[in-house]
């Protein structure tokens, strides 16, 4: 019974982060993405607002980035966000900000290692599989983003039924995901990101992802020490 007391809006809150921030890294922005920034206005009222440096630097950037959003702005807009996912993400030539864990953590820098299957492992305990397992890394930056959103919506869905033991499960795997992977990395790979990119769009996600995920961390940790001793 101990998860009665958790704030669902703050579970939906960082479940849409995760998936916000996700969506712009797993491929480039589209118009028809670029469209529904402009009509939610995603960036005008963010799920999530954290007053820390790097977030609200985040969010100026991305609101800044939005305002340039118009019918005769959109083609040249994609053009340098397809071109700036290029050089960090794709290639040809080499990455400025390869978006893969192993990369990083790895003293050859190669994926599909430990690392990959590590992941992987995590997934297959929760009955989640990448669709392009054996094709691309499972440890994609934007996956790993994804599978978290996914655990926080299915914890929301255990208490809204009142499961509070599959509840503190769940809440137990998103700490050791971020424990043992997210937040060994993330400030590795958005830095790369920040320093690489030359546009403000990618940048801005940058600098919300590094600042949002340190902060999830921590959110975490206080809610697992107040189970213990409060």
């Amino acid at each position: 019974m101990e998860f009665y007391h958790l704030d669902i809006g703050l579970l939906e809150a960082r479940a849409l982060t995760y998936k916000i921030i996700s969506q712009g890294f797993i491929k480039q922005a589209n118009a028809e993405f670029m469209e529904i920034i402009c009509r939610d206005k995603l960036f005008e009222s963010f799920p999530l607002e954290l007053n820390s440096v790097g977030f609200q630097q985040g969010l100026s950037h991305m609101r800044l980035w939005c305002s340039r959003i118009n019918d005769e702005e959109i083609d040249h807009l994609l053009t340098e966000l397809k071109a700036d996912y290029n050089q960090l993400f794709v290639g040809p030539n080499s990455l400025l900000a390869p978006p893969w864990e192993s990369v990083y953590l790895t003293e050859e820098g190669l994926t599909f290692d430990r690392i990959t299957l590590d992941v992987r492992e995590f997934y297959r305990r929760h009955g989640l599989e990448f669709i392009l397992i054996n094709k691309e890394p499972d440890d994609h930056f934007a996956v790993e983003l994804e599978f978290m959103a996914e655990l926080i919506y299915r914890q929301i869905q255990c208490i809204n039924s009142k499961q509070f033991e599959e509840s503190s499960f769940l809440m137990k795997e998103q700490t050791a995901f971020l424990n043992l992977h997210l937040i060994k990395w993330t400030s590795l790979f958005t830095q790369s990101v920040i320093e690489g990119s030359q546009t403000s769009y990618y940048k801005a996600l940058a600098y919300l992802a590094q600042d949002f995920i340190g902060w999830d961390y921590e959110h975490l940790s206080k809610e697992k020490l107040e189970k213990l001793y409060g």
